[in-house]
């Protein structure tokens, strides 16, 4: 897997990856629905989520939704993403963009999770303002340390999508 794939090409892909790339970097207060999670506290201990089946395809899913939520702020997303500190600088370098409150209406809708060892294939659709606008990407969770993180090979296809292959906005992180 190549971390990320999307249908079609044209403006509409590109407003889908850009729009993809500063929701899962992009943090906001603002805005309610369903798709909006809490946080968990500092002080709550991060229990170890399941590696393998039914719990663990639940696990990931819920990590997509919680990645992609305009309303989650940004220290809980870096630590939602595989290597999140390494993107931290880049993170914060895009949070006050012109796409920010666009992206504040971004969320994610999971199709499916296919749970290997160690990762897990997730197909998702990209929500703007509660409709699909881009339906069937792909992206990959890895587990780390007993959580499921979204795979930096993933975050990076999105920022490729977005700033194009040898764009200057590409982080380091991302070999770029």
């Amino acid at each position: 897997m190549t971390g990320i794939s999307r249908p079609g090409a044209g403006l509409t892909s590109w407003c889908v990856a850009l729009c993809l790339a500063a929701a899962a970097c992009s943090g906001g207060s603002a805005g309610s629905g369903a798709q909006r999670h809490r946080p968990p506290r500092a002080t709550e201990p991060a229990a170890a989520q399941p590696s393998a089946g039914p719990a663990a395809a639940a696990a990931v899913k819920a990590l997509w939704l919680e990645f992609f939520n305009g309303a989650v702020p940004i220290p809980t997303r870096l630590r939602l993403l595989q290597d999140g500190q390494a993107f931290a600088p880049f993170v914060r370098s895009q949070e006050r963009t012109q796409i920010g409150a666009l992206v504040l209406e971004a969320s994610a809708a999971v199709s499916s999770v296919v749970v290997g060892t160690g990762t897990a294939a997730v197909t998702y659709t990209i929500l703007l303002g509660g409709k699909p606008l881009a339906k069937g990407l792909h992206g990959t969770a890895v587990y780390q340390g007993g959580r499921w993180r979204v795979g930096a090979r993933t975050f990076c296809g999105l920022l490729r999508l977005a700033y194009g292959k040898a764009g200057r906005a590409i982080p380091a992180a991302c070999g770029g």
